[in-house]
């Protein structure tokens, strides 16, 4: 929608503003309310719920309109954001009352918030704005939590890992340059934006990120001049939509991968359900999440993410929490403090955005207050992490102890929501104020001595000091006494039966009475600017403290599993063995309620370093798989794990390939996303990864998926060499154990028999040494409820095909790296005649009839008689 030549001065000022918002929906400040016009009212009336009415609708083409009250935006505003959309605020930046004539008040947009630069975000999830840039041939992504001020950079990455970071990380909101775009996966919850080619030249990037960082240096958080300009396009981007100059907490760019950390393949957050997804699965961080503030659950997910593989960081870690989990007491009084720290990273990100509330304030001052209390039990501990952790909490405690002192001194307990209310600070914070105070409190009291001295001095008993809006104070006096009325009382109003006065001295007090609590909002609003400048000074120092209560509090949450029964802490060397007694997965072990069975793995150069695992579909080889890994996971973040006991040479990263995930809307099937990968477990993995792969090559033919099985456990043995965990229904693959390199065969127990007649089958959850005998597909699929004649005809094929030989024939193996997977001389599998299934007695009965000419009566009757056969029918059957 268009502006028009016969718009009001009103709605040309809306359609400049509009085109500065573009994109943005934007909120109209008129008055106490919030307009929005056009297609912006239409599309927010039906995210916001509001009534959607025109304005000028005598007109022929009337304008759409919505608007929401300002004092809610906060209410309306998330909601927005909440839905994909980027919303630019205007206020009006004079009062109405200062204009004269017919002009307009003066109208700017302020701010533009958007999914990606949003500031009352909570929990521990981020709302990442990010960039892709192009970087010969190939890409540099760049992320910002505009929140909590995480910022990250990755190295130059190709454009399919490019995909699967944009896949994994929670992007809200992402830039791209015009001409220069990527195979950018669409996602429903992430909003597109395009900037133009020449948003920000490389030396702009370079002179902000000097600034905004304050170093001259840039190659200490970023190599390349991709990374630059990505950084510097995010930077510039947030101080641009909240129009200021700096944004001071903000942290220094880290690796989008930390080179330090255990690596992850693709999806393998997903595949072992390490943290929350779509489908609401239980998911590892909500077991593992003990932690007492949003600051340690935030960083407990990045520990998660990103878990150690230097073994002596790791004992470092896991030595300190062990100590907490052994000294139950101090860590329950180190909790009892955190459980009371407030988010202090949004907290600064609010105030760095000018956005912070008087509550915000006394919450960050409370929450530095907690660094001494946690010194007096942190000085108990003797792990040298810990002993680290103390010293540089007593250092950042006793650069912000002032702070701290002013902030809950200086502010009220019940500190309002919104700052013109007042109502912020305490007496004795400002000479003036205590003044103000005064006037406000004990103005009534004086009212009351004015009247009564007044009284006295005229002698007149029924003379009134009253109060109206329009009038103001004033002293009554009625018709009976005017004789009596002093010399120096100036009449103000006449009325029926009573004359109204003013003096001086009334006067003089009802100029400051009346203004007083306008005037004490007002100063109280500079007094808390002030305050929030002094806390915008040690920005830092409160992102220290930031972190520093994150990492205590991450390793206190981690210190509670060792509460837990059977949890060990592993022992991680330098070895490539990996040993688990009696491992369980976590969140299974926690839904059985003590009937888990529990198994263990053990994987050594020496004796095996590969396992293929057949067994049933149920019969708990995935979990088996799943376990291991998260054990894993969980004791390289230096926690412990569930199991008797375990010991594992250190890990550098984790592959998984496990269930199936289409990408149809990327013209990807199913199998060509499980060879996608597999392409990257096998071009990445190397000797020190972990690789778990479940039911490879189901997803196409059984002969090609079979081969790439093949070709894929030949390429793992003889190549990369890592311990790996290899789950199939190709029992043919069994016969590889003991030709490749340490690959060795398992299986889940199971209790059954089987005929024509009918089967049983228990589930023991056992892994054991050895192949398993057969898959038991067809049990499964009587335990699914198939209908009786199916799973009947089923046995009599698979019985005639194993009694027939057509199964597929085990390769004679060599060692070539070509190998023939069947003999020559084998011949395809007969093709069966199909015996054709007799219909249903019900079914005959219900073709013969004629519904339509039929009574109410006789088709009550037919309804009797279909049960009838029924019941003749299961009894035959």
């Amino acid at each position: 929608m268009s502006q028009t030549d016969d718009q009001t001065p009103l709605m040309k000022q809306y359609w400049e503003l509009k085109s500065q918002a573009k994109d943005a929906l934007l909120l109209f400040r008129m008055g106490d309310f919030y307009e929005l016009f056009g297609d912006d009212a239409v599309e927010a009336s039906k995210i916001l719920e509001i009534t959607l009415t025109t304005r000028d609708k005598n007109k022929a083409n009337p304008i759409p309109m919505a608007g929401v009250p300002h004092h809610a935006l906060g209410n309306y505003l998330p909601r927005l954001i909440k839905a994909g959309k980027k919303v630019a605020v205007s206020e009006q930046l004079e009062e109405a009352s200062s204009k004269v004539g017919k002009s307009i008040v003066r109208r700017e947009i302020v701010r533009t918030f958007t999914p990606g630069v949003q500031f009352d975000a909570e929990g521990a999830e981020p709302n990442y704005l990010a960039v892709v840039v192009p970087s010969h041939q190939l890409w540099v992504l760049a992320c910002l939590d505009a929140g909590t001020g995480e910022t990250l950079v990755s190295e130059a990455i190709s454009a399919e890992d490019l995909r699967r970071e944009l896949e994994s990380l929670t992007i809200r909101h992402l830039l791209v340059l015009e001409n220069k775009d990527a195979d950018v996966p669409s996602h429903p919850s992430r909003l597109l934006e395009r900037l133009p080619i020449n948003y920000l030249s490389l030396s702009q990037a370079h002179a902000i990120l000097k600034t905004h960082f304050g170093t001259e240096h840039l190659q200490s958080f970023v190599s390349t001049d991709a990374g630059s300009q990505a950084l510097g396009i995010l930077v510039t981007y947030v101080l641009r939509s909240q129009k200021t100059a700096t944004m001071g907490h903000l942290k220094f760019p880290a690796p989008l991968r930390k080179p330090r950390a255990l690596g992850f393949g693709p999806r393998t957050p997903q595949h072992l359900d390490l943290i929350a997804s779509d489908s609401g699965a239980p998911h590892l961080f909500a077991l593992i999440d003990k932690s007492g503030s949003a600051l340690g659950s935030r960083q407990l997910k990045r520990w998660l993410l990103a878990p150690l593989r230097a073994t002596g960081e790791i004992a470092l870690r896991q030595q300190a929490i062990r100590e907490l989990s052994a000294v139950r007491p101090l860590r329950d009084k180190l909790r009892g403090v955190l459980s009371g720290v407030y988010d202090l990273e949004r907290i600064s990100g609010r105030l760095s955005a000018h956005l912070a509330n008087p509550r915000d304030t006394l919450a960050l001052g409370r929450s530095l207050h907690a660094l001494t209390e946690l010194r007096l039990y942190l000085e108990h501990f003797k792990s040298p992490l810990l002993r680290a952790l103390d010293q540089q909490i007593e250092s950042t405690a006793s650069a912000v102890r002032d702070l701290a002192t002013r902030i809950t001194k200086t502010q009220r307990d019940d500190a309002p929501l919104v700052v013109r209310e007042g109502g912020i600070f305490n007496p004795g914070t400002d000479p003036e104020l205590d003044r103000l105070l005064g006037l406000t409190t004990d103005g009534q009291n004086w009212i009351l001595e004015l009247e009564a001295r007044e009284r006295k001095t005229t002698g007149i008993s029924s003379l009134k000091i009253r109060y109206n809006r329009v009038f103001g104070y004033y002293i009554e006096i009625t018709q009976a006494h005017l004789k009596n009325t002093p010399a120096h009382y100036q009449r103000k109003q006449t009325t029926v039966g009573a004359e109204r006065f003013f003096t001086e001295e009334l006067k003089k007090f009802e100029d400051e009475f009346v203004h007083a609590s306008t005037r004490q909002k007002a100063l109280e609003q500079v007094l808390f600017e002030q305050l929030s400048d002094a806390i915008r000074a040690q920005t830092r120092e409160v992102m220290d403290a930031a972190r520093l209560l994150g990492e205590l509090d991450s390793l206190v949450a981690l210190s509670h599993l060792g509460d837990e029964p059977g949890w060990c802490f592993p022992i991680i060397d330098d070895s490539m063995d990996l040993d688990i007694e009696a491992g369980r997965h976590p969140m299974v072990d926690q839904m059985a309620r003590g009937e888990f069975v529990p198994n263990g793995i053990a994987l050594s150069p020496q004796t095996r370093l590969s396992l293929i695992i057949t067994g049933p579909n149920m019969g708990g080889k995935s979990t088996v798989m799943r376990q291991t890994a998260l054990i894993i996971i969980l004791g390289q973040m230096g926690a412990p794990v569930p199991a008797t006991r375990s010991r594992w040479g250190a890990f550098s990263s984790i592959y998984t390939r496990i269930g199936a995930h289409d990408a149809i809307a990327r013209g990807q099937s199913t199998f060509m996303v499980e060879m996608s990968e597999l392409a990257h477990i096998l071009h990445n993995a190397d000797s020190r990864s972990l690789i778990v792969l479940d039911e490879i090559g189901r997803g196409t033919s059984t002969y090609d998926g079979m081969s790439v099985a093949w070709a894929s456990l030949e390429w793992i043995c003889n190549q990369t060499r890592a311990r790996t965990l290899f789950a199939t229904h190709y029992h043919e693959l069994t016969h590889l154990a003991g030709r490749l390199p340490l690959l060795a065969n398992g299986h889940m127990a199971v209790e059954g028999t089987r005929s024509l007649q009918g089967d049983s089958l228990r589930f023991l959850y056992e892994l054991k040494d050895g192949a398993a005998s057969e898959s038991f597909g067809v049990h499964v699929a009587r335990l699914a409820g198939l209908p009786r004649p199916v799973i009947q005809r089923a046995w009599e094929i698979l019985d005639r095909l194993e009694k027939e030989g057509a199964e597929l024939r085990s390769a004679d193996f060599t060692e070539s790296t070509q190998l023939s997977l069947f003999d020559a001389h084998v011949a395809p599998a007969p093709l069966l005649e199909s015996e054709p299934l007799t219909p249903h007695p019900v079914l005959e009965e219900l073709e013969k009839t004629d519904i339509n000419e039929m009574t109410p009566m006789q088709a009550l009757h037919l309804i009797a008689r279909l049960q009838e056969i029924s019941r003749e029918s299961r009894a035959e059957s």
